[in-house]
């Protein structure tokens, strides 16, 4: 790994998202507390395998959260190869707020949930949280540690955490990505490649 212009430089990545949860359903903030994958998890953990069937995945580092919901999602869409299970790669943790639903959340914490003005502030700024800082350095140590092209089974803010350090994208702006369930982003040299079977081509951005 090197730095330039405040980006991480790896080999190339493939980034997965769990597939739905129950909770994701409902708005309830899970970080590192668990729910299990719905029947369209379930499904787009499947697109996710045929996505990965173009790839030589003998060839690939597999690695994953080891929280249920990703390693449910990993199981299916590795279609049982191996993977590494490295505990960096958890959801960020957000402390009070992990379990409650939007409308519990408002209701226990009004004034600070008044302040979270998008979607990467609810888990920044949860009460007793992780906070970006330190998800940010245990990401980066995993991303440090990569010796060739990996794939990587993980949660929607860590992933975008790692979508920032790998395109350089500032603090300020991580609320612009989204992270779409059962979808592949690639992140090559900087620049990110969303696979999705449903379109007739990979759409760069």
């Amino acid at each position: 790994m090197t730095l330039r212009d405040h980006r991480v430089v790896v080999p190339d990545i493939y980034l997965l998202r769990h597939g739905e949860t129950e909770w994701n359903r409902v708005g309830r903030i899970q970080g590192q507390l668990n729910s299990d994958l719905t029947d369209l998890g379930r499904k787009q953990a499947q697109t996710q395998a045929a996505i990965l069937d173009s790839f030589d995945l003998n060839r690939i580092d597999r690695f994953c959260s080891p929280l249920s919901r990703t390693r449910a999602t990993a199981d299916i869409a590795f279609q049982g190869r191996p993977y590494t299970v490295d505990q960096r790669l958890m959801e960020i943790f957000c402390g009070s707020w992990e379990g409650l639903a939007p409308a519990e959340r408002e209701t226990l914490y009004p004034e600070l949930s008044g302040t979270c003005t998008n979607d990467m502030d609810l888990y920044f700024k949860a009460p007793g949280g992780e906070g970006l800082a330190r998800l940010q350095n245990r990401l980066r140590s995993f991303l440090a540690e990569l010796t060739g092209p990996a794939i990587i089974v993980s949660h929607k803010v860590a992933l975008i955490a790692i979508r920032g350090c790998l395109t350089g994208l500032p603090n300020t702006r991580l609320h612009e990505l989204t992270s779409t369930q059962g979808t592949i982003i690639r992140v090559s040299g900087g620049v990110e490649t969303h696979l999705d079977r449903t379109s007739d081509r990979f759409s760069t951005t």
